[in-house]
């Protein structure tokens, strides 16, 4: 019988670098890549409301402190921080070694965040440092 390993939360190292901490070793790579390049961007600087908090119009029963009880409760905006933006938004890198279960959704939902906000950002999601690097060259020879 083949033992697997359980399927727990994606974890990665924490980093740091020029006393900035990383969530990952591949954005520290990457934000060493973007300042070789001599690119001007921010890292985790922008934050995006992806879908707008609203109060709640029907009850909803759940559980709350081992109590199940109907709610009508406020209900907190979704936002979306990139890991590196450009100051004028003309892109952004999302790096993602292993994605956890929700990201997928909220990647679909920042895309359309920018569609119906008529925002046009190239958008970036490498995986690994080669993909990193593909990006970051792109960035830079198309720079202004």
């Amino acid at each position: 019988m083949i033992r697997r390993k359980s399927k727990g939360p994606v974890t990665s190292k924490k980093t740091f670098v020029d006393g900035i901490k990383f969530q990952s070793g591949l954005e520290a790579y990457t934000y060493k890549r973007l300042k070789e390049s001599g690119v001007p961007f921010e890292y985790e600087q922008r934050s995006f409301t992806i879908i707008e908090g609203f109060t709640a119009t029907v009850s909803s029963w759940e559980s709350l402190r081992k109590k199940f009880i109907p709610r009508q409760d406020r209900i907190r905006p979704i936002t979306y921080k990139p890991d590196f933006t450009c100051p004028d938004m003309t892109w952004v890198i999302e790096v993602k070694g292993r994605a956890n279960e929700l990201f997928p959704m909220r990647w679909k939902l920042f895309k359309r965040h920018l569609k119906v906000t008529d925002q046009h950002p190239e958008l970036f999601l490498p995986s690994n440092m080669k993909e990193v690097d593909i990006a970051v060259k792109w960035i830079a020879d198309n720079k202004q």
